[in-house]
């Protein structure tokens, strides 16, 4: 150890022999000693025990058996356990400075001349026992950190609750020692906790056995929401099972509290006598607390997955009952008001008949002109609405008229081309890839400034896929992102995204946009045939 190295030989000689001389009086110093830190730090027994074994009446033992390394090997365990019991650095130097000075008075008439060599060999000896106390301390916070680390990455890796408990509990098992571990959960609005997740006890208590809320040990941490400890296990009332007496000496256990509420309990088991220090009760309350977070987390999560699912149901049934009205609408369109007009224009037609004046007729003949334009308008908006070619004749004649309308519309180029196994499917994945398409080109008229469209389909085995280019003007990034506030896209991903479906979108500036779709195939005989 660094701290022994920085023992010359002949400080070790002297060493030896000042701790030597120092023995009949160290009764009476450390006496002295313990009144005075007692008194300017308040400590208790056990820190004053720790700090003891630091002293110059401890080193004696060692050193009068020329065990240098196992004192400094006794200063760290104690300078761990010293850091555990969270007392500062600045006190067990303070603690060493002390001892050192009431052992002057005796030094002097010891040593006589040679009293300033002493003192600076005792000093050389106290800052070599100090170096090693803030090593422990070092080490004993980076080993909390770590735990701490891997207890975030146990949360952060795991993709369910119930693999993330139990990576925590080996992970906290592993850093106290301890021969078994649980966590137990309390379900909402019940006073009844249950056994969510357990280590070392396997086959001892039933997954299904409940805790009351004040009874027993974890009933006891639940009702108070504050750590409590068992030293001896055997003879404490509050172990109810017989089991856990006979396999744990020692008991742990914090709540999981999350806000003023307790959710439930870790509990740790050792097989020997473990009084828990300060440091330890705290790592382990920290432990609990994250574990905490990651229960919250998880329930988010799932109310979220649950919300998004709902909203997914909502949608896909809005766009069917959004579909049925388009269809209710065309139907009333059709039924009543295109064959209202077809009877005008009847009427009008024998009305011009009868008359013989060139101007009633050429006002007839004017109005006859407006009928039709509107009843050319309607079959416009009834396509548009419910297209009877996608239900009479089909997907592919559906899409065909939809190219040509834009070509003829716009001067826009459009190249179909549709495989022939493609065939025809269940009338809901007809309806989306149509809507799609009809989404899709609009879009290349509006906003593309394209020359030419080409509208591929083609069937793999269960799925369909749809790609849509142009070489337009591409879309601006911000469309593409999550955020963005293009509705039509955003209702062509809903839709597909109904159908189980998968939405790709590639584009660059200056470069066209690529739509990629891709849907289960569902075919038209299998759809009848479920829904018979």
């Amino acid at each position: 150890m660094a701290s022994v190295l920085s023992l010359k030989d002949s400080s070790r000689e002297l060493l030896v022999e000042i701790l030597g001389a120092l023995n009949p009086y160290y009764t009476d110093v450390s006496e002295k000693w313990r009144e005075q830190i007692a008194t300017e730090f308040g400590f208790g027994r056990r820190e004053l025990g720790a700090l003891e074994r630091l002293n110059l009446n401890t080193a004696n033992s060692f050193f009068t058996h020329g065990d240098l390394p196992g004192f400094f090997e006794n200063v760290d365990y104690f300078g761990m356990r010293l850091a555990k019991l969270q007392v500062d650095t600045r006190a067990v130097a303070r603690s060493l400075e002390m001892y050192q000075e009431l052992c002057e008075p005796y030094l002097s008439g010891l040593f006589g001349t040679r009293l300033k060599e002493v003192i600076a060999t005792l000093d050389v000896l106290k800052s070599a026992t100090f170096v090693t106390v803030s090593g422990a301390y070092f080490d004993a916070k980076t080993r909390e950190f770590a735990t701490l680390l891997r207890v975030l990455d146990a949360e952060l890796s795991s993709g369910e609750i119930g693999k993330m408990f139990e990576k925590v509990l080996e992970i906290t098992s592993a850093n106290f020692g301890a021969s078994m571990a649980a966590i137990l959960l309390r379900p909402a609005d019940s006073d009844i906790f249950k056994l969510e997740c357990s280590l070392g006890i396997e086959g001892l208590i039933s997954d299904e056995t409940e805790f009351e809320l004040g009874k027993g040990f974890c009933g006891s941490i639940l009702a108070s929401g504050e750590p409590e400890m068992i030293l001896d296990a055997g003879s404490d009332p509050r172990i109810l099972h017989h089991e856990i007496k006979e396999r744990a000496t020692s008991l742990w256990g914090v709540p999981l509290k999350s806000g003023n509420r307790v959710i439930g309990a870790m509990v740790l088991g050792f097989a020997r006598p473990y009084e828990w220090l300060p440091n330890e009760r705290d790592l382990m309350r920290a432990i609990a607390d994250r574990t905490v977070m990651a229960i919250e987390r998880a329930q988010l999560t799932e109310e979220l997955r649950t919300r998004e699912a709902r909203i997914a149901e909502l949608s896909a049934h809005l766009l069917a009952v959004q579909e049925d009205e388009r269809k209710r609408i065309s139907r009333e369109l059709h039924d009543e008001t295109g064959q209202s007009l077809m009877v005008i224009r009847l009427y009008l037609g024998m009305l011009e008949a009868q008359l013989t004046g060139r101007t009633a007729k050429a006002k007839i003949r004017e109005t006859v002109s407006v009928v039709d334009r509107t009843i050319e308008g309607i079959r416009r908006i009834i396509a548009r609405l419910s297209p009877l070619v996608l239900q009479e004749l089909g997907l592919v004649a559906a899409i065909r008229k939809e190219a040509k309308d834009l070509a003829k519309a716009t001067g826009v180029k459009v190249r179909v081309a549709i495989n022939e196994d493609v065939g025809r499917l269940s009338p809901e994945i007809e309806a989306a890839v149509y809507r799609v398409v009809q989404e899709s080109l609009h879009n290349v008229a509006k906003h593309a400034q394209a020359k030419t469209v080409s509208v591929q389909m083609s069937r793999n085995e269960g799925t369909v896929y749809l790609t849509i280019e142009d070489d337009g003007v591409g879309m601006p990034t911000k469309v593409n992102s999550p955020r963005s506030h293009s509705f039509g896209l955003a209702g062509i991903k809903e839709r597909v995204a109904s159908l189980d479906g998968e939405v790709r979108i590639h584009s660059e500036k200056g470069k066209g946009t690529r739509l990629e779709i891709m849907v289960p195939a569902l075919q038209y005989q299998e759809a009848m045939s479920q829904s018979a």
